[in-house]
C-alpha cells in the first residue's frame, strides 16, 4: 500500500514547481513590464511627453517622481527589488512606487494598476 502511494506521487510531482504541491508558477513577464514602463515615461527619448506624464500621474515632472521613488526606497525595504524564493526577481522599485502611486492619485483598486505590473 506505501509503494502504491509512493508511485501515486511520484506521478504528480512530475509538474511540480511551485513552493506548494500541485501549484503552478505564473510568468507575469514583470521583466517586460519593468522595461515598458522605463521606455515610455523615463527613458532619454520616452515614448509619451512631459504633459502626457503629468496628465498620467497627476505630477509635474517624471524627474520628481524619480527622486520620490528614490526616498522611498531608501525609506522603506518594502521598495527594495528583492529575488524570491524560487530564485525569480520581483517588482523594481519603479514598478512599485508607479503601481503606489496611481492607487492614491486615482484611488483605483490595485487590481487596475497590472499594466506595468
Amino acid at each position: 500500500m506505501v509503494a502504491e502511494e509512493e508511485s501515486n506521487n511520484q506521478g504528480r510531482r512530475t509538474g511540480y514547481r511551485g513552493s506548494i504541491l500541485g501549484h503552478n508558477i505564473v510568468n507575469r513577464n514583470r521583466n517586460e513590464g519593468e522595461l515598458s514602463l522605463y521606455n515610455d515615461y523615463f527613458a532619454e527619448n520616452p515614448k509619451f511627453s512631459e504633459s502626457q506624464f503629468q496628465i498620467r500621474f497627476r505630477m509635474s515632472c517624471h524627474r520628481l517622481f524619480l527622486r520620490i521613488a528614490n526616498a522611498v526606497e531608501a525609506h522603506n525595504p518594502y521598495f527594495k527589488q528583492k529575488i524570491d524564493a524560487l530564485g525569480v526577481l520581483g517588482l523594481s522599485c519603479l514598478q512599485k512606487v508607479t503601481a503606489t502611486h496611481r492607487i492614491l492619485a486615482y484611488g483605483i483598486p490595485a487590481d487596475l494598476t497590472d499594466e506595468y505590473l
